[in-house]
């Protein structure tokens, strides 16, 4: 929906240049946090004892006043923080404090010029972070997309001066459609081993089918500041290992759809977050498969390396598969572990549960991801549409299965690196012990071709020394006589009984070895 620039009471003109449109790429990076993994009090208030050092996280450049900065990309959080100073930056003199899945950030807010994904904001609001805590020091700050009533600068602030960037360029601009699609993705290249994409307004042409693809409505709460980019699964929407549906009953606080769990799509989390029975159901049946506490992980299920697991999702029908890799993930030193985390509700928000499951990165890595922000841009007008939320499938569960074969059974050095999701060791560790001991397939082709030569000489030999034995005895056999004893049994004869029974019989004596006879000797 396209939206036209609004007055504000105070007379302030969100000001805002197109530069060109563009897809913004974003690149993954592993080892971000070594701070203990919180649920984001922004999306529940929960609070949990997980560690993430194999953290994964998505980054992208912005610039401010002219400098820029390497931030990380989250659309479960609405804020944007930088953690260096900017040059001629106007302070807005109010201090704030924001919570994320991996630490904090807390600092004075400032405003400055923009430049994100192709657009120039005049006066952007951002908070220079002089403390951070869960974040290394090669990140420069963070971009939240989330909806601006989760916006802490936004509720402090009290204007629309003080709204997040992408409200600011949906809202002051009427030629592009307010939606944002990201995407998630992995790579054969050691240089670039986790890819993405990020553009407002349009989609990749490789994926536009994901403009006709089912509207998941956003599922709407009562909770301030807990609004986020969420909607309902399919009734049983997850297909486990076994082909068959996994009971899933909501825990959500007064939903009109009882038999819908809610879901939140967050690129902020390495590791998707769900009820500990369907962690159970994914991995507990798994041969060798523990409930257990890894160290820098928490409780998780360990798995085998090399056990592959199916899984696919459903919204509206249309089904997801998951990447055998993003749901067994190799976090070094010859351990794996199940991505989709169990967790449990400890705490609410205003004491009302508000979803189910964080569908994070080892879910949204296999779908194209499109939320259009609709009604929920900050000032919209009356007829706006309600947001939604369209995902299109990328993953090929054949191509998957391929993938995961070659990469944890063929130990294929750095693309097992680079495959295996959660693994952010410098060396690579081989996932098994046999793996070095295999031939080249052009040595395994040599041998096969040399056995089906040798097979088919020998029979050469035999039906030539047989024709010349046939040759030799013709002139003295003896007419056939039907009463004399046969070499073999003419087609038209039944099988005796015997020859249907070749199994030792229940009493036999395994110390005596009977007189080799078949079934036919009684009647030839």
């Amino acid at each position: 929906m396209r939206l036209f620039p609004l007055l504000f009471p105070f007379g302030f003109l969100v000001t805002l240049n197109i530069v060109n449109g563009v897809h913004l790429e974003l690149r993954g990076k592993t080892g971000i946090s070594g701070s203990k993994f919180q649920r984001r009090s922004g999306i529940s208030g929960l609070q949990s004892t997980l560690v993430d050092d194999q953290n994964i996280k998505y980054m992208t450049n912005i610039t401010l006043n002219g400098q820029s900065f390497g931030v990380l990309v989250d659309t479960g959080s609405s804020d944007l923080f930088v953690t260096s100073q900017v040059p001629g930056a106007v302070d807005q003199h109010y201090l704030t404090e924001l919570s994320y899945a991996s630490g904090g950030a807390a600092g004075e807010v400032f405003s400055a010029t923009m430049e994100f994904a192709g657009y120039k904001i005049d006066a952007q609001y951002f908070i220079f972070a002089n403390s951070t805590g869960g974040f290394t020091q090669s990140i420069n700050g963070l971009i939240g997309l989330g909806p601006y009533t989760s916006s802490v600068i936004r509720f402090i602030g009290g204007t629309a001066a003080a709204d997040p960037p992408l409200d600011r360029i949906f809202r002051s601009n009427h030629t592009i459609s307010n939606f944002v699609a990201i995407l998630l993705d992995r790579s054969d290249d050691p240089d670039e081993p986790y890819p993405g994409d990020l553009a407002i307004g349009e989609v990749l042409t490789k994926y536009e089918d994901i403009q006709t693809q089912p509207r998941h409505p956003v599922t709407s709460v009562m909770v301030p500041g807990n609004q986020h980019w969420m909607t309902l699964l399919d009734e049983n929407g997850i297909i486990g290992p076994d082909g068959k549906p996994i009971t899933i009953k909501t825990q959500v606080t007064n939903t009109t759809y009882p038999k819908n769990a809610t879901v939140v799509f967050d690129t902020g989390f390495t590791f998707p977050q769900v009820p500990s029975y369907v962690a159970e159901a994914l991995y507990g049946n798994v041969p060798g498969a523990a409930l257990t506490s890894v160290t820098g992980i928490g409780k998780i299920w360990a798995l085998p390396c090399d056990q592959e697991l199916n899984a696919t999702f459903l919204f509206a029908g249309i089904k997801i598969p998951i990447h055998p890799l993003d749901l067994n993930f190799d976090i070094g030193d010859n351990q794996c572990v199940g991505a989709f985390q169990p967790f449990t509700y400890d705490d609410t928000a205003d004491g009302k549960v508000i979803y189910d499951m964080v569908l994070g990165m080892a879910f949204l890595r296999n779908a194209y991801l499109l939320i259009d922000f609709g009604s929920f841009v900050d000032g919209a007008p009356s007829g706006t549409n309600a947001p939604y939320i369209q995902l299109l499938p990328i993953t090929n569960a054949s191509d998957a299965s391929v993938d995961f074969t070659r990469v944890r059974l063929n130990n294929d050095s750095n693309v097992d690196e680079l495959k295996s999701l959660g693994s952010h060791s410098s060396t690579t560790t081989s996932t098994t012990t046999t793996s070095n001991s295999k031939l080249p397939l052009w040595a395994i082709g040599v041998i096969f071709g040399v056995v089906i030569s040798v097979f088919l000489l020998g029979i050469c030999v035999y039906y030539c020394c047989r024709r010349s034995r046939s040759q030799r005895v013709s002139s003295t056999q003896a007419a056939w006589v039907p009463s004399a004893p046969q070499s073999y049994r003419p087609l038209y004869d039944p099988s005796p009984q015997g020859a249907y029974d070749m199994h030792l019989a229940p009493n036999a004596n395994p110390a005596h070895v009977p007189e080799y006879r078949s079934a036919w000797d009684a009647h030839y």
